[in-house]
């Protein structure tokens, strides 16, 4: 009886570990709505570019990469600029949650101006708490969705390792196949037909330069032959005859 009593409540503690292990992380009412007042500033400002310097007390210090005030109000941040539709940006869910961080995803939509060409994003928010409020520590774009009447497809975080503006979308009529180079016939003959050309020319000159040596040669001879000077060709009917 103790075994199985004891067998029966160590199943009931896992059970119990695993539920609240992947049960979402809770927020407290205060936490979300400085959540919410933080996102709706850095939104607003640092991510619409309508004067960023309203978002400088809104992010940690490492998004603001050592920026002064001053500088970060010039709009050129650490941050993906983004045409976001509405005011308020309340609609996010909570990825998980540390003592020192809150992970959350946002999808953001595109104004009416920019419908035909920009989608949905799906922006992953990095939080940390101080001194009360959540300050934005990171916010990176981790899928594209297709705009409005454009073929379904999504980027995902990687493809924006090849297309950092996620102002292009990896559809049919967009993508363009690439096709390995072809080398054309002719490139490949005329090498050959020069080298066959020089080839014919030598053997023409050498026939030619035969042809001048034997000529050379049989004029040469008759001119000895016609010499006064020359000596008979040696024969039977040329030799002195020896007397015993």
């Amino acid at each position: 009886m103790r075994r199985g009593f004891l067998v029966g409540a160590l199943i009931a503690a896992l059970t119990a570990v695993g539920a609240a292990g992947s049960a979402t992380p809770k927020l407290s009412p205060e936490d979300r709505a400085q959540v919410n007042r933080t996102l709706d500033v850095f939104v607003n400002h640092a991510v619409k570019r309508h004067n960023p310097q309203a978002a400088y007390d809104v992010v940690t210090p490492t998004l603001k990469g050592g920026m002064t005030r001053a500088q970060w109000a010039h709009g050129d941040i650490g941050v993906y600029p983004y045409p976001a539709a509405g005011r308020k940006f309340h609609e996010w869910t909570i990825q998980y949650r540390t003592k020192d961080e809150l992970s959350v995803e946002l999808i953001l939509a595109p104004t009416a101006r920019y419908r035909a060409k920009l989608g949905q994003i799906l922006f992953n928010v990095y939080l940390h708490p101080s001194h009360g409020r959540w300050l934005v520590d990171s916010f990176m774009p981790g899928a594209t969705f297709a705009p409005i009447g454009k073929p379904g497809v999504v980027q995902a975080a990687r493809d924006f390792q090849a297309n950092p503006s996620a102002n292009t979308y990896n559809r049919a009529d967009k993508v363009k196949p690439v096709n390995p180079p072809h080398v054309s016939a002719k490139f490949v003959v005329v090498p050959f037909a020069v080298i066959l050309l020089v080839l014919l020319g030598l053997a023409v000159r050498g026939i030619a330069e035969n042809i001048r040596f034997r000529r050379l040669a049989a004029a040469h001879a008759r001119s000895v032959d016609s010499s006064p000077l020359s000596m008979p060709r040696d024969g039977a009917g040329t030799r002195t005859r020896h007397r015993p």
